[in-house]
């Protein structure tokens, strides 16, 4: 749960009141005592015990920062922001990069096929049959936009057996006897395409057969955004499994300079670690829809 993380100012209010709140019943049973030394009537000075404690009562102290960040917490997920814990809503505070994934966070998410081209004789429709056999297994978004696209146009998508997922790279199994590969580049050559910002998904058993081209939008604040942290003084990384020219195009069109492209989810974590430790005095803040070290 988001609320278990605790913030570094909630332990530190939460070890103090360990002693504060002997020190309030210290001094309340002090108070008492005096008063009664004092011949004051028992009830007189039980009430004003009891009012010392109120006043010095630890309860407001403790409850305050949890209190705070649960409200954090609540504001971000109304603006579908995800806190995981107290921890990442202090430490935004003192964030000076920013790292942000491409697919759903700087586009919508919202992939459709574009186009498929074909570089095997037996044209575009065998391409994406065998694609979307192979990508029915898959929740990933490039996988539901091929299987919708196959069922649009009633091709009939062939079962298949020995999946394989390769976080980063992408999914292989077996089609017809074939082992069909849907993928980023698993040593296979790759002909020369024309740059677009549209994603690709290439197709290929013992050579290529074809590849897929997938379109997402832009989100239209995606540029604000990136103009007002730049504006505010801090740095902002593109971090994509995507090839380099893609994602340039994009990083290009939102303000992005700092392109980390062809980056596994792994490897994404591992870049966003090396440049957190590098830079202790300047947090990053991760801003990515499988990582979310945030």
């Amino acid at each position: 749960m988001a609320q278990q993380q605790k913030a570094p100012a909630q332990r530190f209010t939460n070890n103090f009141s360990r002693y504060y709140t002997w020190i309030a019943l210290s001094l309340a049973a002090v108070v008492f005592v005096v008063l009664l030394l004092m011949h004051r009537p028992v009830a007189d000075a039980f009430y004003r015990s009891l009012t010392v404690l109120v006043v010095v009562s630890p309860c407001a102290l403790v409850l305050l920062v949890p209190s705070a960040i649960l409200v954090a917490i609540a504001a971000g997920a109304r603006g579908r922001i995800l806190f995981r814990g107290g921890v990442a809503v202090e430490n935004l505070a003192g964030a000076t990069q920013f790292a942000f994934d491409k697919t759903g966070t700087l586009t919508k998410g919202a992939l459709v096929v574009a186009r498929i081209a074909s570089f095997d004789s037996q044209g575009e429709k065998a391409v994406l049959r065998r694609a979307a056999s192979v990508a029915h297994f898959s929740t990933h978004p490039l996988a539901r936009a091929i299987v919708a696209k196959a069922e649009n146009r009633n091709l009939p998508i062939n079962e298949a057996t020995d999946f394989l997922n390769v976080p980063g790279l992408g999914m292989e199994a077996s089609v017809d006897r074939n082992r069909i590969l849907m993928m980023r580049d698993r040593g296979i050559a790759i002909p020369a395409v024309e740059l677009t910002t549209e994603g690709e998904v290439w197709i290929a058993n013992d050579q290529v057969l074809g590849v897929i081209y997938l379109r997402d939008e832009i989100r239209p604040a995606a540029k604000r955004v990136i103009d007002f942290l730049k504006r505010s003084g801090l740095s902002v990384t593109l971090f994509t499994g995507d090839r380099v020219g893609p994602a340039a195009i994009v990083a290009e069109q939102v303000g992005i300079t700092d392109v980390r492209a062809e980056l596994s989810p792994q490897a994404k974590l591992n870049a966003f670690m090396i440049g957190a430790r590098r830079e202790k005095r300047s947090p990053w803040w991760a801003t990515e829809s499988t990582m979310r070290p945030a």
